[in-house]
């Protein structure tokens, strides 16, 4: 089994291709898609209304993510309908106030390095997979990112050959509406920007369905957050950047996950103290943890550092501390794993 897939071609044909690389994984990404719509109110009229517009909204000014959606769907024998909704899963909980099983992550950005650690629902971590991502649209620029089969490329963190890195987190919001996907915004992001300023801007010209935040880190060394809410997106540059899973620029009528604003201030302070990323994301203590551990509701499964300028990324496919670093580079065009 390799954690690394080459997904080549227009967006249909990249989400086919990853059934087409983990054939024995189909039943399995299923189970995970089906179970997490079980937890969510599909079928609520709230739920029915806002995807039935955001359905819409997507068809019309998002048509690479839809075409993506239906090779995923076709791939792993899924109706298209069902990887539509499973995306916007932490949305259909929010409309319900229904947040207990969201997501966790801590994520920062520093000079010129982005770093996460991904905290999700344990059964996501066997489908966790890098995938090096080309279209040939996007005019020799390729795409470095960490995710899950089931789900488009980037659907945690990633960085294009450009220099452009950037991770999400995950917050509830009472504030949705039609607009960009979060999870589709960070792949068009790492497929047509090459600075934060680019991708600053490019944020700012779209609607937004609203929940979350991003991290971005270009090799200029620039740095930025940005909240996303349907009504306002709030947008911090500064020399580092830290978020965790509540919003800091104006609070929400959902609260956010429990322990989000503890991490954040153990976060803050160690990347203050000019801690190495790979200490940080492995940090278990004293405060509170940022590698989560196995009984939590969404456990560390991996830890990304995402170095802008050196074209390289450190992934531990497991909790940080405890997983090995690999290190992937660009070199000669390709993206390889190196070893000393």
């Amino acid at each position: 089994m390799s954690e690394v897939i080459v997904l080549e071609g227009d967006p249909y044909a990249r989400g086919l291709a990853q059934a087409r690389a983990c054939p024995e994984l189909a039943d399995a990404v299923r189970r995970a898609i089906r179970s997490r719509l079980a937890e969510v109110p599909c079928a609520s009229p709230a739920s029915r209304e806002f995807l039935a517009a955001q359905r819409a909204w997507t068809e019309r000014h998002a048509p690479e993510a839809m075409a993506e959606v239906a090779g995923i769907a076709e791939g792993f024998g899924l109706d298209p309908a069902e990887v539509f909704a499973h995306l916007h899963a932490n949305i259909l909980a929010d409309l319900a106030a229904a947040t207990a099983v969201a997501d966790g992550c801590s994520a920062f950005a520093c000079d010129g390095v982005v770093a996460k650690n991904r905290d999700v629902r344990a059964e996501l971590a066997p489908l966790q997979r890098l995938f090096v991502l080309r279209d040939p649209a996007w005019g020799g620029r390729s795409v470095l990112a960490l995710g899950s089969l089931g789900a488009p490329g980037a659907w945690s963190s990633g960085m294009n050959s450009d220099g452009l890195a950037l991770a999400d987190t995950q917050i509830p919001t009472a504030d949705h509406g039609p607009g960009m996907l979060r999870y589709v915004l960070m792949n068009r992001l790492l497929a047509s920007c090459s600075r934060v300023a680019e991708a600053l801007g490019a944020i700012a010209a779209l609607p937004h369905a609203g929940g979350g935040a991003l991290v971005l880190a270009d090799a200029t060394g620039a740095s930025a957050a940005v909240e996303l809410r349907h009504r306002r997106v709030d947008v911090e540059q500064a020399a580092w950047v830290a978020r965790t899973n509540h919003y800091t620029a104006a609070a929400d009528r959902l609260p956010p996950v429990p322990h989000s604003q503890a991490r954040l201030a153990v976060l803050r302070a160690l990347v203050a103290a000019g801690a190495p990323p790979e200490t940080i994301l492995a940090h278990r203590g004293p405060g509170e943890a940022l590698c989560r551990p196995a009984g939590d509701a969404a456990p560390t499964i991996s830890g990304a550092i995402w170095d802008t300028r050196a074209l390289a990324a450190r992934i531990a496919f497991g909790p940080p501390g405890t997983a090995p670093w690999r290190e992937f580079r660009l070199l000669d065009g390709e993206w390889r794993e190196t070893h000393a």
